[in-house]
């Protein structure tokens, strides 16, 4: 009965365009990846913008390039110069891994990243109210003590109080701050983790900013597993209460993303990498993007930690195909 009434969710869709970006595209550095890119859509021109992580082979370091679509599939311009550089203490060894969150309240855009340095790896923020010009980008530097990575930044207070979801490994835990620009607390309440044995059994991370829907706030995340399990990334759905995102409604017990298109996966040596993590080759897909275009939803990933890729699936089919499965208990559970 069980296998009879199981749900299947609606199913993502590779861009036929894919690879979106590649390293060959960047003209103002040799790259070596160009990969996690965080996405939004510009308010004024209404383009997708991807702020892509740009690993440079010179340095050994990462800066944040800007691309632009028109429709979200097809690149129409990539800057031939970073829209962040390396310009702080904070950010010495890299700024990476950026993710956008229009917060329409505010009339600013918030970018989360990590900035990278001898001190380790921090969550940084950046506040602006136009994407096309980074010097009106605004740093106000690490937010949150400690090593940490992988935050996002809700679209809405919740109960007057800006909601983050940051990630000290393996977990993801959400914080609430009454103001961005205060530093953020340490501690909050852990709602996603590891779970062994499964596609998400070493960790876990916030993908996107989450998105709200009729049914709670759609979260685009990443699991991997073991290194001895071949660290493969992989993306899986969560759903969060609108109310208390603090709550876990469901988790993909299987992940509607995992490397199996070709440019997904990757054998040769990568010099961003530690190949000792990758013992069966490295075998990424790291969801950071997610943007609603017309109908669909789009989310936009790393590629075997070199390229850019995107894939597509319909929001109500998306929407409508959790409901019924949060209906019936399925999925996976968050702890």
């Amino acid at each position: 009965m069980a296998v009879r009434n199981r749900i299947v969710i609606a199913r993502l869709e590779r861009a036929a365009e894919n690879p979106l970006v590649c390293p060959s595209d960047i003209s103002f550095t040799t790259a070596t990846g160009t990969f996690n890119p965080g996405a939004a859509i510009d308010r004024a021109s209404g383009k997708v913008v991807l702020l892509v992580r740009v690993f440079e082979k010179d340095t050994n370091h990462s800066c944040l390039g800007l691309a632009l679509s028109s429709d979200g599939v097809h690149i129409d311009e990539i800057w031939d110069h970073p829209a962040v550089g390396r310009e702080e203490p904070y950010e010495e060894w890299g700024a990476e891994d950026a993710r956008i969150t229009w917060i329409e309240e505010d009339g600013i855009y918030a970018i989360t990243y990590t900035g990278y340095s001898p001190a380790g790896p921090r969550v940084c923020l950046i506040t602006t109210d136009n994407l096309l010009a980074p010097e009106r980008y605004q740093r106000h530097g690490p937010r949150i003590a400690g090593d940490n990575k992988n935050c996002v930044v809700f679209p809405e207070k919740i109960d007057g109080q800006y909601v983050i979801l940051h990630r000290p490994m393996p977990r993801i835990e959400c914080v609430r701050v009454s103001s961005l620009f205060e530093q953020w607390p340490v501690k909050g309440a852990t709602i996603l983790g590891p779970l062994p044995g499964t596609w998400r059994s070493s960790r876990v991370g916030a993908g996107a900013p989450p998105i709200r829907t009729r049914i709670g706030w759609l979260l685009a995340f990443h699991g991997a597993t073991t290194i001895e399990e071949g660290n493969v990334y992989s993306m899986g759905w969560c759903v969060l209460d609108l109310e208390n995102p603090e709550t876990v409604l469901y988790v993909s017990d299987t992940p509607p993303l995992t490397p199996e298109a070709p440019y997904e996966i990757e054998m040769g040596i990568i010099p961003q990498l530690d190949h000792a993590n990758f013992i069966t080759g490295v075998r990424v897909v790291f969801a950071q993007g997610l943007v609603e275009l017309g109908d669909d939803l789009i989310v936009y990933y790393g590629a075997s930690d070199v390229m850019i890729g995107a894939a597509r699936v319909n929001k109500r089919d998306l929407v409508d195909s959790l409901e019924k499965a949060i209906a019936l208990g399925q999925g996976s559970p968050p702890l």
